[in-house]
Parts: structure tokens; C-alpha cells; sequence
């Protein structure tokens, strides 16, 4: 792509040799093509890497099931529950993160500063 990548920061090389890339080399160079082509600088960055690469979906799934490495429980789970749970904590990381800078804290989440005021309500945060 003749782009000037020079590394990969450290820490998408953590999340890129601790995926488990289910579809091997083909997987890999797929992600690493795209990283490239939508990184704008000479770094290849966590923020190009897919969300799976990345660790979101997974540490989801750990929240919903913990102590079993993201597996599934066999005596099933209760969504909301769990989803309003995993919610709460991402809200309080994020404040933590921004210092108590709600706006800050919204952008962390990617979410808008009307969403983050919903949610922050919703959990009494």
C-alpha cells in the first residue's frame, strides 16, 4: 500500500500475539492489510484493530461468564442481568479513566455525552 508503517505499538502487538486467529495466516494478513490501510500514521495502532482483535467481545464474554475463560455456562445466564452489569462497569472505568470527566468518559466509550447522561441514570452512576 506503499504507506509509511514503520512498527506496531506494543500494546496491538499484546492483543495480536494473544488472539487465538481462528482463521490462521489468512485471518492475520486480512487484519494487518486493513490495520494498514486505516492507519493514518506511522504506527500501526490498537484503535485499527478489529473489535475481536482488539479483546471487546471477549471481555464481554468473560464478564458474562466469569472464571470460564469466556466459555458459555451450561446452566445458562441471565442476559439482562449480565448485560446491565457489564454496562455499569464499563461506565465506571471510564469515569475512572477521565477522572470524573463525564464528556471525557463518553468519548472513551464512544458514545455520545447524551447517551453516557442516559446511561450514568439508568445505573445510578
Amino acid at each position: 500500500m506503499e504507506k509509511p508503517i514503520e512498527a506496531i505499538s506494543p500494546e496491538a502487538m499484546t492483543r495480536l500475539e494473544s488472539y487465538d486467529w481462528p482463521g490462521n495466516v489468512r485471518e492475520l494478513e486480512n487484519t494487518l492489510e486493513r490495520a494498514v490501510a486505516l492507519e493514518s500514521g506511522r504506527e500501526i495502532s490498537l484503535r485499527v484493530l478489529p473489535n475481536r482483535v482488539r479483546g471487546l467481545c471477549r471481555r464481554l464474554a468473560i464478564g458474562v461468564s466469569p472464571g470460564q475463560d469466556g466459555e458459555f455456562p451450561a446452566e445458562g445466564i441471565d442476559f439482562e442481568k449480565e448485560i446491565a452489569e457489564a454496562e455499569r462497569r464499563y461506565l465506571q472505568r471510564s469515569l475512572e479513566k477521565s477522572s470524573g470527566v463525564r464528556t471525557r468518559a463518553a468519548e472513551l466509550l464512544k458514545i455520545s455525552y447524551r447517551s453516557f447522561r442516559h446511561y450514568a441514570k439508568k445505573h445510578n452512576i
